[in-house]
């Protein structure tokens, strides 16, 4: 979701000079009153204290997360913040992250992901992790949120203390959905300086989980590989922790998962294995999609964000602001079933408002499965192949003009390759773009996903049952060419093998050629022992 980026392009601009003015006398400020002169700050290892008490945590899951052997914890991280690229001096900062972690240490797989809080849309918004959270508890992952921005605390891009009154100017009280207005006791130290100083603050939440002395935040649980991972404008972020070299300095990922970032910045070498998964209005025309440390998946139909993680992230934020009770494992299983659709019901109720079902969660997971392989047995994932680009978009990418709009601090929007963005992927007859990593939405489909319209939410346009008829004659062609398509997916590993169960599951009791969906009991035989078929 990239409306509103919230941190320095490659070269340290910014799109707000008196947000960022503002921001640092601030912090200036408040540094003096926490124990003396900025500029003298003695940086040190970042402090824990928690797990924090007292109700729950902004941004908690929908569902208990003991239903699945896991603990909810949430820790405060303060210490002292460095700006890389920039000769700011180094200041305090107190920021927070959420913990899960399984019950029976037994049970952990040594791998820990990391996310950096998306915030464009003024919250903390744990948005990889609506997708993950599943694989996760199921693999036996840690997997720990990060709020490393300013806007996470307080909101509007300000930092954090309402109603500060700075060189006569007054700045406003946080917004309703930042951490500090919705529990201003809970949250009340919460300090996250200038978003300079955010790529310092993942560094340093990210070290604390190998603690071994004092508070650990992963309790008795030794973390082997740590993996960082960001969605939007916090994909953009890592973009940058690269670029600025705050990866470089601390050291602390085993690896990186950027994930929708645009074409806006792009690093030019990685210290440690790198992913960048692009849908199909963030690819880039003549970057290579394997490099030493590197890989680019590039995922044919995938939008921005897609139906399933806007319909979750819409429980969440229901039910964070009206702090209802945690719904049951049955109910949370209920809501996933509702969020999982590929077009085969029909249309959308809501054409262009969070309309492509496209499952994009699925290139997600296997991402981080293939991550995780990486970065422990050193066997690389899968070299995908490009997004085959138009002329259109070939043309704008060669006249080499650029016009950025500093908006997004990420890196600008460029208004010479914009259009390119949305129109610039190679279509077929269907509209279905062509090239990249082919899922079996993509391979066999029953819709139109085109994931560059409607903003960043794409629109799923299913075939008419006439043309469903032409391709797929039966349900049971139609569930055939499915398992064909699931399979190659999971051999290449481009999908987990669980995905491509749920996959099946789902074209099994879909009515495909038609709209609907078909009784178990007259569903293709190969449908009842699907475990075995795949």
């Amino acid at each position: 979701m990239t409306t509103q980026e919230d941190l320095p392009d490659r070269h340290g601009a910014i799109s707000s000079g008196l947000c960022a003015a503002l921001s640092l006398i601030v912090a200036i400020v408040l540094a003096v009153t926490l124990g003396g002169a900025v500029a003298n700050a003695a940086p040190g290892p970042p402090r824990v204290s928690g797990p924090i008490t007292g109700g729950q945590p902004w941004s908690a899951t929908t569902f208990d997360p003991a239903d699945f052997g896991y603990t909810e914890q949430e820790y405060f991280v303060s210490g002292t913040a460095h700006a890389f690229g920039t000769s700011l001096p180094d200041v305090p900062y107190v920021t927070r992250m959420l913990v899960y972690r399984p019950k029976d240490s037994s049970k952990f797989s040594g791998n820990v992901t990391v996310e950096w809080t998306n915030v464009t849309p003024q919250m903390d918004h744990p948005f990889s992790f609506l997708w993950l959270n599943r694989q996760t508890f199921r693999n036996g992952d840690v997997y720990v949120v990060v709020s490393a921005q300013q806007v996470g605390p307080c909101g509007l891009l300000l930092n954090g203390q309402p109603m500060i009154e700075v060189a006569g100017i007054k700045i406003p009280p946080c917004t309703p959905i930042s951490l500090k207005a919705w529990n201003p006791v809970r949250y009340e130290k919460l300090w996250v300086p200038d978003d300079r100083y955010a790529f310092d603050v993942f560094s340093q939440a990210g070290s604390t989980l190998r603690n071994t002395r004092g508070i650990r935040p992963l309790g008795d649980l030794v973390p082997k590989k740590l993996i960082a991972i960001g969605l939007s404008q916090s994909a953009i972020a890592l973009d940058n922790y690269i670029i600025k070299g705050a990866d470089n300095a601390a050291r602390v990922y085993d690896g990186i998962i950027i994930d929708a970032d645009g074409p806006m910045t792009m690093p030019k070498h990685f210290r440690v294995p790198t992913m960048h998964i692009w849908s199909e209005e963030s690819g880039q025309i003549g970057v290579p999609t394997a490099a030493p440390n590197h890989r680019v998946w590039s995922v044919a139909g995938a939008s921005h964000v897609d139906w399933y993680g806007l319909r979750q992230t819409a429980e969440l934020l229901i039910r964070n602001l009206t702090r209802q009770p945690k719904i049951s494992a049955a109910a949370y299983r209920k809501s996933i079933a509702q969020s999982s659709v590929y077009g085969q019901q029909g249309p959308p109720i809501v054409p262009c408002l969070g309309s492509s079902q496209f499952q994009r969660r699925y290139a997600v997971d296997a991402a981080v499965e293939a991550m995780q392989r990486w970065v422990n047995t050193g066997q690389a994932p899968p070299v995908a192949p490009p997004f085959q680009y138009n002329g259109f978009k070939q043309a704008l990418h060669s006249l080499q003009v650029s016009v950025p709009v500093p908006y997004f601090i990420g890196g600008g929007l460029d208004l010479v390759q914009l259009p390119g963005l949305i129109w610039g992927v190679e279509r077929d007859a269907f509209g279905n773009g062509i090239g990249g990593i082919r899922l079996p939405q993509m391979a066999v489909p029953v819709a139109t996903y085109t994931g560059s319209i409607c903003g960043l939410a794409g629109i799923t346009t299913p075939f008419s049952p006439p043309e469903l008829a032409r391709r797929y004659p039966t349900h049971g062609v139609y569930v055939s060419k499915m398992l064909a398509a699931t399979r190659k997916s999971v051999r290449e590993r481009f999908m987990t093998r669980v995905d491509g169960l749920e996959q099946m599951r789902m074209a099994c009791s879909s009515a495909i050629p038609r709209w609907g969906s078909t009784p178990v009991a007259a569903q293709p035989a190969v449908c009842r022992n699907l475990q075995n078929a795949l």
